[in-house]
């Protein structure tokens, strides 16, 4: 019976280890700004962060924005 605890316990720790993990990479992610092409079909690709295009078109979509946000906002 108490190797079975031992297990249990090892198990959950594991889990709770797995879990943070995830978290964390997800909050990672949330805050990084990224290109997605939106295809009629449906599909959707996005684009490498690293490339010089998507920083391109990073930089004038923020363009975009500022200019169709209205005054004193």
């Amino acid at each position: 019976m108490p190797r079975r605890k031992l297990v249990a316990g090892l198990v959950l720790a594991a889990g709770s280890i797995a879990g943070a993990l995830y978290l964390r990479q997800q909050l990672a992610e949330s805050g990084r700004e990224r290109v997605g092409l939106y295809f009629a079909d449906g599909t959707l690709l996005e684009l490498d962060p690293n490339e010089t295009a998507t920083e391109e078109l990073l930089a004038r979509a923020r363009e975009l924005f500022v200019s169709a946000r209205p005054e004193g906002l």
